[in-house]
């Protein structure tokens, strides 16, 4: 049984992640990475809010007893990323009962974002640039420094990446894939637009 009826064209909305500080993240996504800001929500807080967002999970934070959510929303043109942070309200800690694992100690259920680069610029410069505009944040590191180029060959082929940790030790990733030029943007090309005309 396929639900794809009842998904958008454009299906995934946002991607969340959880930070720890607010305005190094922001500074990251929005100042660095240039996403536009659309909106930001502070001191969310509530026991209703818990079960919606944490269902029963005691050790998760508690919006109906000390603890609250501030949350902020960056576009990216065809999604956008929100910033989630949970912290106690009378300590302003993070709150940090199950701490993510180091972005490359991937395990079940790990996750990353991916960003797609221009394909007409420099990677080196961009990762170059990168290193400079992060250096005072810590969590930040680069895996190398130039693209893993996959060759021009299988359903991949022309596929350009690398990875890195994030402001707050997330996994991220960024592409390079020529338009029209190579093996993975035909697929990928090809798929989405099964998906858009794939109602049931």
């Amino acid at each position: 049984m396929s639900l794809r009826s009842y998904l958008a064209n454009d299906a995934i909305q946002h991607v969340g992640v959880n930070v720890d500080d607010m305005d190094v993240s922001k500074k990251f996504y929005g100042e660095i990475l240039g996403g536009v800001f659309i909106a930001e929500i502070t001191g969310i807080d509530g026991e209703e809010w818990t079960t919606i967002l944490n269902g029963l999970v005691d050790s998760a934070p508690q919006l109906g007893s000390g603890d609250a959510l501030d949350v902020c929303f960056y576009s990216f043109g065809n999604s956008a990323i929100e910033l989630l942070r949970y912290y106690n309200k009378e300590t302003g800690k993070t709150h940090s009962a199950h701490p993510c694992m180091d972005a490359n100690k991937q395990g079940v259920a790990g996750k990353h974002i991916s960003f797609n680069l221009a394909e007409d610029i420099n990677a080196k410069e961009f990762l170059k640039k990168l290193c400079e505009a992060t250096k005072d944040m810590p969590y930040v590191s680069l895996n190398k420094d130039d693209l893993h180029h996959l060759g021009p060959d299988g359903a991949l082929g022309g596929w350009n990446c690398f990875f890195m940790s994030g402001p707050n030790g997330e996994r991220i990733e960024f592409n390079q894939i020529p338009k029209g030029k190579c093996n993975a943007d035909t697929n990928f090309s090809a798929a989405a637009q099964q998906f858009r005309s794939s109602i049931d």
